[in-house]
């Protein structure tokens, strides 16, 4: 599994970068909890995700996992 890190959240939308594989929407696993979400954007190196749980207590620095899926 590819690892990225999270750059900015707001709200349910998380901005990431390090998983330069990744697609559209392709699932992959938010911060320490491994909150799911999902790819809504690609624009280079930055990954806009929608994370379809409450995203409170993550933040820069925290992992992005891709599931391959």
């Amino acid at each position: 599994m590819k690892k990225g890190t999270i750059v900015k959240v707001s709200g349910p939308l998380v901005v990431a970068t390090g998983l330069p594989e990744a697609k559209m929407f392709d699932v992959v696993r938010v911060g320490e909890e491994g909150l799911i979400g999902e790819i809504i954007e690609v624009h280079g190196e930055l990954l806009s995700i929608q994370v379809y749980e409450e995203t409170s207590g993550i933040g820069p620095g925290d992992p992005v996992i891709s599931t391959g899926l």
